[in-house]
């Protein structure tokens, strides 16, 4: 076939079509990828693969890259995940990938990876099916992959055949482990259940794996997770259970088990054990959860949610805790059944909104930045953040809110950011997500796969967290701060801080909150307070912002003892992205009817 006919046809297949350098980066794209990313080709070529994927599946989806290049796959693998596109949304794909040699003599791990990737057609914000749908749709693909270069050679169609039971027993298997996924787990759960026998589940949470795979790299993360499932299956009996469950999560099933506490114990001791990864010698943090079947359990769910629940608990303790499952633990917001498990299945289902509420400055009579707020569309009502984070926070779904909060507010104001350099946005930060190490380097990489110069983000803080932190938290913040990205100190009263202590902050602006703001009624009261701290913020070199301003008198008066922005329903309520242009009509019609600064 002639050269330049082929690159038409590659050009213009129906299915988008990408070429992986075997560092993950994109080296070659169609016009079909470029529709169903909304990505033009100049933007992605060069750019990490992870750029298109959902952060909650790019470890799946490096994991069986890796698995090719480890056992030097012939053929195809095909796997359904969830996709993103250019505007933060999200889709379920279904990709074919394949190894290409680069030469006759080329390793596995050197040959780049192609891809074939197709839209399925389900609601993109869905999650993963369930069971064995999205597999069986998956082989079903594979299956009409496979036919289409088998049917003219018998040697193809046995090859077909061998390549087709392949399938039928890797779908229920971790391709980087081997051991059973979560469906092969919970189907022999809820067998378990159905027998006379005890049944106990221990629940396991590694704390390593995203620092080592930022620090050391994925293959250094993946040796790690190898290790780890070889320990477990060491500590358990050959009948019983190892499962891998998710990125960095695995569990036990114990099948008459007459000791499952010494079990736990034992795991705990052996998944600790100091390992050399990638030349670094490294101790592994587990977190675990233990809960046992009695005569109230109810099905294989439950006895999740308790081990869940116990797990979370657990954390609170540090790496190496273990719990076994108390009722008191489902009575935090993070696991009752209206609090934090509706809140796991609003994640997985996108129904994490953000909305936005502009910032003003009196100086220059214009919006200057928007703080980006969490929203939850529940049940066809908007709940506000302070109803659900609390629960995040205890079920340690805060990060991945974190994230998609970020990411989206990226996406979302990149348009009105590129207006001006001086423009921002402002995103709440909890303590819990400067705990993991590199909390940092995941907002400066959802920084610049969103295209946002860093010096346009502001990160907003509580005082807990800069006089509760340690080392490594304030070594985050300067890193962030190195790199551009400005740090507020959140909800600042008169009592707010030494002076001292802040000069050795990584510090940037303070904020004045919304209860010491509402003690202006009359614009004439005497809180010399207000003055002091925004004298001693200015002698910092910190600029003061005051939120929750409602009244033109409340704005003057601050305005008037030079607090530098204001913030507040005065001038907008928060509102969706789609509504921006009457948000900011909204807060410079404001801005007109208070008198400028004097």
């Amino acid at each position: 076939m002639d050269a330049d006919f082929a690159q038409v046809l590659l050009e213009h297949s129906p299915d988008a079509l990408l070429l992986l350098d075997p560092d993950g980066t994109i080296s070659f794209l169609n016009l079909a990828a470029e529709q169903l990313f909304g990505y033009p080709r100049a933007r992605l070529l060069g750019a990490d693969s992870g750029l298109l994927l959902a952060e909650t599946w790019r470890e799946d989806f490096r994991a069986v890259l890796a698995g090719l290049a480890a056992t030097a796959a012939h053929g195809s693998r095909t796997l359904t995940g969830s996709g993103r596109r250019a505007d933060g949304t999200e889709l379920r794909v279904e990709i074919t990938c394949s190894l290409v040699p680069a030469g006759p003599d080329s390793a596995p791990a050197r040959q780049p990876v192609a891809l074939s990737v197709r839209g399925v057609g389900t609601r993109p914000d869905s999650p993963p099916a369930a069971g064995s749908g999205a597999a069986a749709g998956a082989a079903a693909h594979r299956r009409r992959t496979a036919a289409a270069s088998a049917v003219s050679s018998p040697a193809g169609a046995a090859a077909f055949a061998e390549h087709d039971d392949r399938l039928k027993a890797g779908v229920l298997r971790d391709p980087l482990t081997a051991l059973p996924n979560g469906t092969l787990f919970n189907e022999r759960l809820a067998a378990a259940l159905r027998r006379a026998d005890p049944v106990d589940i221990l629940l396991l949470d590694l704390a390593d794996v995203g620092n080592l795979n930022n620090t050391l790299g994925c293959s250094a993360a993946d040796e790690l997770l190898v290790e780890v499932a070889g320990r477990l299956r060491n500590c358990v009996r050959p009948h019983d259970t190892v499962a891998r469950l998710g990125a960095d999560e695995f569990g036990v099933l114990l099948t008459d088990c007459l000791n499952a506490d010494a079990v736990a114990a034992r795991v705990a001791a052996a998944v600790q054990e100091p390992l050399l990864v990638g030349g670094t010698l490294v101790r592994p943090g587990v977190s675990m959860g233990l809960a046992s079947q009695t005569g109230q359990t109810a099905d294989g769910a439950e006895l999740l949610r308790q081990a869940d629940a116990a797990m979370t608990a657990a954390k609170t303790g540090g790496p190496g805790t273990w719990l076994r499952f108390l009722p008191a633990m489902l009575d935090t917001a993070a696991h009752r059944p209206d609090g934090g498990t509706g809140l796991r299945r609003a994640v997985e289902l996108g129904q994490i909104s953000v909305h936005y509420q502009p910032v003003v400055s009196p100086r220059l009579g214009s919006v200057v930045q928007f703080e980006a707020l969490a929203r939850w569309q529940r049940h066809g009502r908007v709940v506000p953040p302070n109803q659900f984070l609390p629960a995040a926070e205890q079920s340690g779904l805060i990060r991945e809110i974190g994230d998609e909060v970020l990411r989206r507010a990226c996406a979302e104001i990149r348009p009105w950011l590129t207006g001006d350099a001086a423009y921002s946005v402002a995103v709440n930060v909890s303590g819990l997500q400067f705990q993991h190490r590199d909390f940092g380097t995941d907002v400066l990489a959802i920084v610049a796969s969103a295209g946002v110069d860093p010096r346009q983000l502001m990160l907003e803080l509580t005082e807990s967290v800069f006089f509760d932190a340690d080392s490594d938290v304030l070594r985050q913040l300067r890193q962030l701060r190195e790199a551009g990205v400005r740090i507020a100190m959140d909800d600042c009263g008169p009592g707010y801080a030494s002076l001292d202590r802040l000069r050795e902050l990584p510090l940037d602006e303070v904020k004045i909150d919304r209860s010491f703001v509402a003690m202006i009624r009359t614009g004439q009261e005497r809180l010399p307070f207000f003055t002091t701290m925004i004298t001693a913020a200015h002698g910092l070199g910190l600029l003061v912002t005051a939120e929750g301003i409602e009244t033109p008198a409340q704005a003057q008066y601050l305005m008037d003892r030079g607090c530098d922005s204001l913030q507040g329903y005065l001038f907008a309520r928060p509102a969706p992205a789609g509504e921006l242009a009457g948000t900011m009509e909204s807060a410079l019609d404001a801005i007109g009817r208070v008198e400028r600064p004097r």
